[in-house]
């Protein structure tokens, strides 16, 4: 065994050595030739000094982007059906088509709560009536899948194709939403889910947990998806269906390197025949709050984190307030991300969100989440962002506003119009919500008009601290136990104080 000691410790000493050399020679390394501890090898300047220039002192020319013309590419067949037809490059990859519907909660009549999701889940999963192949056969044909994104008042369905394949898949497109299967057996045996995702990992999406159980806590349906079980009738479905898929309900965008001619043919030929509702549309619902009863709510969830969600549910915003709450937006969730994630550590994202919807009617969004010993800490000084916002002492600034300006202006809107994929999406479900363009081609103009005055006064209207209602979602028994060692907010007392137990 001595010897086995000895044959080790010989072995061991040449490491060692070769050890210490090395952070002899690191150190060596770092202090640089002359002895000073901030230049490196072979450099004349230390580390930090530079002449780059200021970001802020450069003096750049304006943004040349000129959006695509939503009035040149916006097309009305014979039978009352509107489509958005956005030329791309002959480089351009793929083809987009997209149809967009008036559907969502907010369409649904009283009697056809689900029907909406239900509808959609029967467009885009069963094959068309008339069709003579399986619709995932004739998708895997053409190399796609559908993607749905539905929210409160618009629905879109998109596919993306090869240059070759647009025809085949806007034609595809049109018999999917025309000729929907609206089979009685299957109706009758849907039942709702419970709303949202499970097991939650992160916090995007519409079925992100902790907002779906604030909906349902502070307004309910239809702000909130119906509750778990709900069923829809057959005759429920058919009607949403008569309302919505009519040939003047629907907006088409085909964007990408499809020949405008062809694209026009193709789309008379393809909805000849197709009955207009002959009506007015029917507006959307707005949501009329309600008084809480309680600014807090836990859930007990299995979770290896917790999962937040502070908000507020908001009624129909005027047309003058719009732009000031975009703004208000960003500078909002700026400092929310300062303060949870730059300042502390506590999350990786502390987000604010406000409605997508036509008439701005919706909720506004506090999302963030962390580990169980940061959930009351996040929750303490989200809360206490919302209310600094009101404070003279923190005044929304000037470069606050042209922050935001430019993120919603040149990485928003830009990016909503850039690419003829993107400007045929926006330009038709921008035609469901509000039945044009207009507002949407107005939007960077009137981004830019907004001062700081104006982000003041949309936070009095719309930021009461004392309105918002915290959703704590995650194992509840770990987040009640911990303590941050730096920001130790128990969610016990935050509790007593949000529900006025205190």
């Amino acid at each position: 065994m001595r010897g086995g000691a000895r044959g080790m410790c010989a072995w061991r000493r040449p490491v060692a050595r070769a050890v210490v050399a090395s952070q002899v020679l690191a150190v060596a390394a770092l202090a640089g030739c002359d002895g000073g501890g901030d230049t490196l090898p072979g450099r004349s300047r230390p580390i930090l000094e530079h002449d780059w220039p200021d970001p802020g002192e450069l003096i750049l020319g304006p943004s040349a982007f000129t959006p695509s013309d939503p009035a040149a590419a916006l097309l009305e067949t014979s039978s009352g059906t509107r489509a958005y037809i956005v030329p791309g490059a002959d480089s351009d990859p793929l083809v987009r088509l997209t149809a967009a519907l008036p559907l969502g909660r907010l369409h649904e009549a009283e009697g056809e709560a689900g029907a909406s999701a239900l509808l959609t889940r029967l467009i885009t999963t069963r094959t068309p009536i008339g069709a003579t192949r399986p619709l995932s056969l004739l998708l895997a044909e053409l190399g796609t899948s559908l993607t749905t994104v539905e929210t409160l008042d618009a629905v879109h369905i998109s596919l993306h194709v090869l240059p070759e394949d647009w025809q085949a898949g806007l034609e595809l497109l049109i018999a999917v939403v025309r000729n929907p299967d609206l089979d009685a057996a299957t109706i009758r045996e849907h039942r709702a889910g419970p709303g949202y995702t499970m097991p939650m990992a992160g916090i995007g999406g519409a079925g992100y947990r902790p907002k779906v159980e604030l909906e349902r806590r502070i307004q309910g349906y239809p702000l909130a998806p119906p509750d778990p079980g709900t069923t829809v009738s057959p005759g429920a479905v058919r009607a949403l269906a008569s309302r919505a898929l009519a040939a003047d309900r629907v907006v088409f965008g085909v964007g990408g390197p499809a020949p405008r001619d062809e694209v026009v043919a193709t789309l008379e030929t393809a909805t000849r025949g197709w009955a207009p509702s002959g009506q007015p549309a029917p507006q959307p619902a707005t949501i009329t709050p309600r008084e809480p009863s309680t600014r807090f709510h836990a859930v007990d969830v299995p979770s290896l984190e917790g999962w937040i969600a502070i908000g507020r549910a908001i009624g129909t915003v005027p047309e003058s307030d719009r732009a000031a709450l975009a703004v208000l937006r960003f500078i909002l969730a700026e400092r929310l991300n300062i303060a949870a994630r730059e300042v502390r550590g506590l999350a990786n994202r502390d987000d604010f969100e406000i409605p997508e919807t036509g008439s701005g009617t919706g909720l506004l969004l506090v999302r963030t989440g962390g580990r169980p010993e940061a959930v009351a800490p996040l929750v303490r000084y989200s809360m206490d962002e919302i209310a600094r916002i009101h404070d003279p002492e923190a005044p929304v600034t000037e470069s606050e506003v042209a922050r935001a300006q430019g993120w919603l202006v040149d990485a928003v809107w830009r990016r909503s119009l850039e690419l003829a994929t993107t400007a045929s999406v926006t330009f038709a479900v921008e035609h469901v919500r509000r039945g044009g363009t207009a507002q949407l081609m107005a939007w960077s103009a009137a981004l830019q008009t907004v001062t700081p005055d104006d982000v003041n006064a949309v936070a009095q209207a719309y930021l009461d601290p004392l309105a918002f209602v915290t959703v704590v979602a995650g194992p509840l028994e770990r987040i009640r136990a911990a303590r941050h060692p730096r920001w130790p907010v128990a969610l016990d007392e935050l509790e007593a104080e949000l529900t006025g137990t205190r």
